[in-house]
């Protein structure tokens, strides 16, 4: 059975301090309302994007971008369990892509390492590709950590910075290391400057922020230009 690291913390019974916390392997369940979870969080959590619309059309969004216990919002949990469908219906009721937890991570951390498509939506309507959390890691590092290959491409396509080694070893990570050709690449595109054309869309982008997908069909300007800064050549 696959398991998956969770970043919700517990004490240990021998009373330790917040430095000597463990994060277990184990897949967690949900918390519970004693986290501070609105209907919207359950629901996101669950993959249920009609009960979404229904709370939405119901109470309105006043609760979208809500934060739990752990600074998560219903976004941050929907894309933490790859549910596409739900993190879309989010992003259309004004949920914010780039709000942070406590611990610095965006939404955009919690899929990098195992929903390439969910990563890719979200950097499609404006995530931070170098937002860093507490613990100075990047979305690029975290998939650099998975061997995620194809949302290393989406990233440095929405110009994150080539963040894929250890900050204190500089070494590549070993789920990385095996795909030697490409480690190649990686090397010497991070030697290089990028081109004029990656530097204008990434400057678009950050220009418009987010929503960017959203913000970009109010714009007057050519479909193929829209369509190359919203990465689209990947969808």
């Amino acid at each position: 059975m696959g398991v998956k690291a969770s970043n919700l913390m517990w004490y240990d019974q021998t009373g330790r301090t917040k430095d000597s916390f463990y994060i277990y392997s184990f897949k967690l369940p949900p918390p519970s309302f004693n986290y501070n979870w609105t209907d919207l969080h359950y629901a996101a959590s669950h993959g249920n994007t009609s009960r979404i619309q229904e709370i939405i059309h119901k109470s309105g969004n006043k609760s979208v971008n809500y934060q739990d216990y752990y600074g998560k919002t219903p976004l941050y949990w929907a894309a933490y369990k790859g549910y596409k469908s739900c993190v879309e219906e989010l992003l259309k009721c004004g949920a914010l892509i780039n709000i942070h937890c406590r611990n610095g991570g965006t939404p955009l951390h919690a899929v990098v390492g195992l929903y390439p498509d969910c990563a890719l939506f979200l950097i499609q309507h404006g995530a931070n590709v170098n937002h860093v959390d507490n613990w100075g890691v990047t979305p690029m590092y975290l998939a650099a950590s998975s061997g995620q290959l194809e949302v290393i491409r989406y990233l440095l396509a929405a110009g994150a910075k080539p963040t894929f080694r250890n900050r204190k070893t500089g070494d590549i990570p070993k789920q990385l290391g095996v795909h030697k050709q490409f480690c190649d690449w990686l090397v010497k595109l991070s030697k290089n400057p990028p081109s004029l054309q990656q530097l204008c869309r990434t400057k678009v982008r950050e220009r418009l922020g987010e929503p960017l997908k959203i913000k970009m069909t109010t714009l007057n300007i050519p479909t193929k230009m829209k369509a190359y800064v919203s990465l689209e050549e990947f969808s």
